[in-house]
């Protein structure tokens, strides 16, 4: 219960952010941050990463580094770099 109230309270927080007028780039980088945060607390709990081994780690962490660097990658088309 306290997972599901965290993430209610997280989509609640990116919505209310999301009004702020933070401008294009402020609005996409909150939104990310609460999504990364939200995946690391879904990841944990439900895939069980606090109790997988070493390889199962390394597994996420190696598919979070190339899902970072494909959004660095577009960050240019995407429009926020021109600036």
């Amino acid at each position: 219960m306290v997972l599901f109230g965290s993430l209610a309270a997280l989509t609640l927080m990116s919505v209310t952010a999301s009004r702020l007028g933070l401008g294009r780039g402020g609005t996409i980088g909150v939104a990310l941050g609460f999504a990364a945060v939200k995946a690391f607390l879904i990841g944990w709990y439900f895939m069980r990463l606090r109790t997988a081994g070493p390889v199962a780690r390394g597994a996420v962490l190696i598919g979070i580094l190339a899902v970072l660097i494909l959004a660095i990658g577009i960050l240019p088309d995407v429009g926020l770099l021109n600036r």
